[in-house]
């Protein structure tokens, strides 16, 4: 296994598990995503591993589809079962598509796109009451990760400009702040 796909396995998790803890009534609230609720933040994660089983199948694709019939956490575990037997074919990682950022090698895309359900999980715990619980250790490497990137993820349907904190806030807080959301919504 190749350390992008155990980053972004460890991450897909982490949004598995905040899915299992949206109660029933929760689907419809607003999320810190501009015009997303619970449900479109689920529904984004479900069209970005469709579109990352198509990676590993040399399928290339734009933007991942955002529509979602049904139960959201079924869609999503759905999805995710999918997108996991598609990783677990043999050759899937060395398979290239067309990305939202190029042509490259499903593992290469594995090693940024990881950030995506880290930060949804946040999105979706804030949006449905729950406490947000994110991996330290993804959490401090995706604040490094952002911070390397600066301005190119700063983008409409990616993330919004930084939001200034003062000093001495947690590195989750950081991380949140980097991705163009309010901390304190958490």
């Amino acid at each position: 296994m190749s350390e992008n796909l155990r980053t972004y396995t460890k991450a897909l998790y982490g949004f598995d598990a905040a899915v299992s803890r949206v109660e029933p009534d929760a689907w419809d609230n607003q999320s810190p995503c501009e015009d997303w609720t619970a449900t479109d933040v689920v529904a984004h994660n479900v069209g970005m591993n469709n579109m990352v089983a198509g990676f590993t199948r040399g399928i290339g694709a734009g933007r991942p589809d955002h529509g979602l019939e049904g139960n959201p956490a079924d869609a999503w575990r759905a999805s995710l079962e999918g997108l996991l037997g598609a990783l677990d074919r043999a050759g899937a990682l060395q398979t290239v598509a067309k990305t939202p950022w190029g042509e490259m090698a499903t593992d290469k895309f594995l090693g940024f796109a990881w950030l995506d359900p880290v930060i949804h999980t946040w999105d979706l715990a804030v949006a449905t009451g729950q406490p947000p619980v994110l991996d330290t250790a993804l959490v401090a490497r995706g604040e490094k990760q952002l911070i390397r990137a600066g301005d190119s993820l700063r983008a409409p349907g990616r993330f919004g400009a930084e939001v200034q904190l003062g000093a001495g806030v947690s590195t989750l807080d950081h991380f949140v702040a980097l991705s163009g959301r309010r901390p304190q919504a958490g």
